[in-house]
């Protein structure tokens, strides 16, 4: 029995080991800096559902051909810093949030999360896609989906979708953890880069 165990063991580390020695290694990504471009406005979904309200709408109704818009993608703690960006700075930008929250289990997605999304965006006159499936996401190519982090994309007239920044703020920042001088000092390196 005991041999019996070591020649399961030993073939099972083998297979392991070969797996891992034949395996590709990922292909590096080199942003220079910090500016990655990323996708074309046709790559992005043709609808979107908005936290607080009813039904689908178009994308040319959220993101208008020809017109520059500010795009920002994070989750819980981040968003609440994120939204309020144009409270502290002069934006003139149109701005559209999304909500990470397609790696979540979908019955939080389905029962909680989306009546904390409308808190969470309460009194605020920001678009916010909440992105179920994850389609948004994938189509900007966000893989950090850490409550505390967010990425910055500017749509150009021309269509083209850049990733131009990447930030982070407290862990329960959500829950009023961060002062409004500490907000202002997160967001302001990207306040200066979409200042006209």
């Amino acid at each position: 029995m005991g041999n019996l165990l070591k020649v399961v063991f030993l073939g099972v580390a083998g297979f392991a080991l070969l797996v891992f020695l034949t395996a590709e290694k990922p292909k590096q990504i080199l942003a220079n800096d910090n500016v990655v471009k990323i996708a074309k406005y046709d790559s992005i979904p043709s609808e979107y559902e908005l936290v607080g309200k009813d039904g689908k709408i178009k994308r040319e109704t959220l993101f208008k051909k020809g017109q520059e818009t500010l795009i920002v993608v994070g989750n819980h703690d981040s968003l609440a810093v994120v939204k309020e960006l144009p409270t502290m700075f002069n934006i003139n930008l149109p701005y559209v949030m999304v909500a990470n929250i397609s790696s979540a289990p979908w019955f939080v997605k389905k029962m909680f999360i989306p009546g904390k999304l409308e808190d969470l965006n309460e009194g605020t006159n920001i678009p916010m896609i909440y992105d179920f499936d994850g389609d948004m996401v994938n189509a900007l190519y966000v893989t950090d989906n850490a409550k505390t982090k967010y990425a910055a994309f500017l749509l150009s007239k021309e269509g083209t979708i850049t990733k131009i920044y990447e930030g982070s703020v407290k862990e329960g920042a959500l829950d009023g953890s961060m002062t409004k001088e500490e907000m202002k000092s997160a967001l302001k390196p990207l306040s200066e880069l979409i200042k006209k």
